[in-house]
């Protein structure tokens, strides 16, 4: 056999002679390992069952005989099953090919260490068995003071006892658990939004669970980014208020879970003559003004109402009315005495003190509509049909 051509094939293999002496090996042995031509291969192995005397024990068997042998090897610090052939018999010479397990040792960490995700695995002590260069760079700490330690030490006893630990024993039953969550670190001392995946590993030779893998996805980034997206996709910016997307949400919600007692006044807000003080003391005083108007408007509501700019100078409003129903007529007429004050508001605004009166109406939900859209219509109607009589006046 032309020992030569070891050094082109990729996986991992050597020859040696009955000395043990290296006489050729894999470029995968080669390139990983550093284990070199002419190197003693059985001073690597410290296995308490000797594999020189296993190699010696088959070398008096028949030319292509083969057998496996578990050892340990102490330049990888772990146990591998590796198969033994007899390919010479003058000069002796033995093919080790190890099993498939040297080959991910390589790769497999090369993997999980580039990988973004936070990996751990876990025992039934809820000890560290292993995790990544990425799991440890994130909480700020060495892998060696992170193995064979409590998960306590690095995520903290209070993530631990009211959230981690419960989830591991689910998976140590044998249940797969997928959550996302704030979680405070207390070795960062930051909140972050964690993807965190509990996986059982099981026992080969039993359906026994063993340890748990854990992939950690810190997705704090695009969470922070899409509480930013809603903030503005549902909030006005100069007042601050919620706007009319929000209210159309809220409605929604509300649908889904209204009883056949409950009752909602919607409220059609508009302010009166509001292009005179645009034109009269411009922009800057009139968005001024609006949002005055609109911290003291919030301020007249109850816990259980809601208020948004709808747009320009108009504003909606939800006010619950329990589960009692009301009239139009008393509902406007409660609704007058919750706003007697607002009407009678002077703002300073500047050096300019402003008096800002408004018209609203009212429609009833779900008495009148159960659609928000006609409820819209029919308040912005009597919205109108108040600010002409008051014209009137």
């Amino acid at each position: 056999m032309n020992t030569d051509l070891l050094n082109y094939v990729n996986f991992p293999a050597l020859i040696i002679n009955e000395q043990g002496t290296v006489v050729s090996r894999s470029k995968h042995i080669k390139h990983k390992y550093h284990i070199n031509e002419g190197d003693d291969f059985f001073a690597l192995c410290d296995s308490k069952v000797s594999l020189s005397e296993f190699i010696l024990n088959i070398s008096n068997m028949p030319l292509g005989s083969n057998d496996k042998c578990l050892t340990h090897f102490s330049f990888i610090q772990k146990n591998i099953e590796v198969y033994v052939s007899i390919i010479s018999k003058q000069p002796i010479l033995f093919l080790i090919e190890y099993s498939a397990e040297l080959l991910q040792d390589s790769s497999v960490i090369d993997l999980v260490d580039h990988s973004n995700n936070l990996l751990s695995l876990v025992d039934k002590n809820y000890h560290y068995l292993s995790v990544n260069e990425q799991y440890s760079h994130k909480w700020g700490l060495q892998k060696a003071d992170i193995i064979n330690q409590h998960v306590i030490t690095v995520l903290g006893e209070e993530a631990f006892n009211k959230v981690v630990k419960k989830e591991l024993d689910l998976c140590f039953s044998g249940k797969v658990r997928t959550y996302t969550d704030w979680f405070y670190s207390e070795n960062k001392k930051q909140m972050l939004f964690l993807k965190v995946a509990y996986q059982p590993v099981f026992d080969s030779h039993s359906d026994q669970v063993n340890s748990v893998a854990v992939t950690v996805t810190d997705i704090t980034d695009i969470q922070v980014l899409n509480e930013k997206l809603t903030e503005q996709a549902f909030h006005d910016p100069l007042t601050t208020l919620d706007n009319r997307y929000a209210l159309m949400a809220y409605f929604d919600k509300l649908s889904a879970t209204l009883t056949r007692n409950d009752c909602y006044s919607l409220v059609m807000i508009d302010l009166d003559d509001f292009k005179r003080v645009n034109d009269s003391y411009g922009h800057n005083i009139g968005d001024e003004l609006l949002k005055a108007f609109a911290v003291n408007l919030k301020n007249t509501l109850r816990a259980d109402d809601f208020c948004c700019r709808w747009g320009g100078d108009e504003f909606v409003l939800l006010l619950a009315q329990g589960n009692t129903a009301q009239t139009l007529v008393t509902a406007r007429y409660n609704i007058n005495d919750r706003f007697q004050q607002l009407q009678e508001k002077v703002y300073q605004v500047a050096k300019h003190k402003l008096s800002l009166r408004f018209s609203f109406g009212l429609a009833l939900f779900p008495q009148q509509s159960k659609s928000l859209e006609q409820l819209i219509s029919i308040a912005d109607s009597k919205m109108y049909r108040d600010k002409k009589l008051q014209k009137l006046s």
